[in-house]
């Protein structure tokens, strides 16, 4: 027996609107894993701009590997296994003029309130000083970009493209 005080709703096609969605959380990793592999390169780039200079080899030293999906997560990995790296980047700065001692050489007030001559050389990346944090500044510096990476994605996954 019908009740006429309600109104019934038939969704036709709901099965075929299941079956789009059908893959839909794959394609949207595959693309945020290649999102944030290029989110990391731009990390990257700003860690080795932003990390101090002696010799440069922890410059060269700094890599980021290609995002993984690791189950629900996509992660990016990235550093650099130099032994003095994490206490290059914690370590306060000292304040003060120091001089310099390398293999019997001295070089006079080379370090200025904790930074080095070719650290202060460097050019600022995104406005940061290269010096402590470059890790965590070159993350900072690229917020903007990281959002938008993962606006890509969805876009991407969402539009087909």
């Amino acid at each position: 027996m019908a009740n006429d005080d309600r109104i019934e709703i038939v969704w036709d096609g709901l099965e075929e609107m299941l079956g789009l969605l059908d893959g839909f959380e794959d394609e949207f990793f595959r693309h945020l894993k290649n999102e944030l592999t290029q989110y990391g390169l731009l990390v990257e780039e700003g860690a080795r701009a932003l990390a101090p200079r002696d010799t440069g080899d922890l410059e060269q030293s700094i890599h980021f590997d290609a995002a993984k999906r690791v189950g629900d997560r996509v992660i990016v990995e990235g550093g650099t296994n130099m032994e003095y790296a994490l206490k290059r980047h914690e370590a306060p700065y000292s304040s003060g003029t120091h001089d310099k001692h390398d293999n019997g050489a001295l070089f006079p007030n080379y370090y200025v309130n904790g930074r080095g001559k070719r650290t202060r050389s460097k050019s600022t990346w995104r406005g940061f000083q290269a010096g402590r944090k470059y890790l965590s500044n070159a993350v900072t510096a690229t917020e903007e970009e990281f959002e938008q990476a993962i606006a890509r994605a969805l876009e991407k996954t969402l539009g087909g493209v």
